[in-house]
């Protein structure tokens, strides 16, 4: 019977020294993770930047942007953005609203590449004229600014009050497409506040045209030209449509006789 009573006892007691323990290392765990999560923090806190500085900005890549002027630009738009960051810092949408306010500027597309390149597609605005000399018209037909970064030689050059711009754009399209079957391009055309057209066309001549029924008025004209104008041997100079039932033409050269 004592044998039986100590071995009992033992039990007991090895139950009782096994409690603690388990209450000790339940109560310990918590500490021991804070511990190694305030750890992971101190270590990212003081290794982070140096990681993040390991990948700075080397270069900027652009991409749809013709011309040299115009990539210029942008570099320089958007340097003191890319200035000093790295490829986790660099502030995409303050470029992106830096770049996109470029006037020449249609859309934006801006992405890092790994581990140290940002990389920006560019749609740009296309010109199709040169208005009042101070702006460009984009196909849309809205103005914009940048006539000392394109080559605008060869776009028509159009003049007219500031805020009638797409009446004279209509009127230029219309026109252009009422002169092309004779092989004419307008080059130059000034609109007054009355809509009275006056044209340079691409072999210097002149012709002036008011908004009244002028459709069929330059589809006389071009039906004239092709037919007896242009085989003159004189060379036209200027034609007046502004008559309901006739043309006022002057010539290059009166004393040259017909061919």
């Amino acid at each position: 019977m004592s044998k039986t009573v100590k071995l009992r006892g033992a039990r007991r007691l090895q139950e009782k020294q096994r409690q603690p323990l388990a209450e000790r290392l339940s109560r310990t765990a918590p500490l021991v993770l804070a511990g190694v999560i305030i750890c992971f923090v101190i270590s990212g806190v003081i290794y982070l930047p140096r990681v993040m500085d390991a990948y700075p900005i080397e270069s900027v890549q652009v991409e749809g942007v013709k011309d040299q002027r115009r990539q210029q630009e942008v570099r320089v738009a958007l340097a003191e953005l890319v200035s000093g960051e790295n490829f986790f810092s660099v502030p995409l949408r303050q470029m992106y609203a830096r770049a996109a306010a470029i006037s020449w500027v249609d859309d934006v597309e801006i992405r890092r590449e790994w581990p140290n390149r940002l990389e920006l597609r560019i749609t740009e605005r296309v010109p199709v004229a040169v208005w009042n000399e101070s702006a460009l018209v984009s196909s849309s037909g809205q103005p914009f600014k940048g006539i000392g970064k394109y080559s605008v030689e060869t776009l028509p050059a159009l003049f007219g009050p500031e805020d009638r711009l797409a009446a004279v754009m209509d009127y230029y399209h219309s026109m252009s497409k009422l002169l092309a079957s004779s092989g004419l391009v307008i080059r130059r055309m000034a609109v007054d506040a009355r809509l009275t057209a006056r044209l340079e066309l691409n072999d210097g001549m002149r012709v002036v045209v008011d908004r009244e029924q002028y459709a069929r008025k330059l589809r006389r004209f071009s039906r004239l030209y092709e037919t007896t104008l242009s085989a003159d041997s004189r060379g036209v100079a200027s034609v007046d449509l502004r008559y309901s039932d006739g043309v006022a033409v002057a010539w290059r050269d009166p004393a040259a006789s017909e061919s």
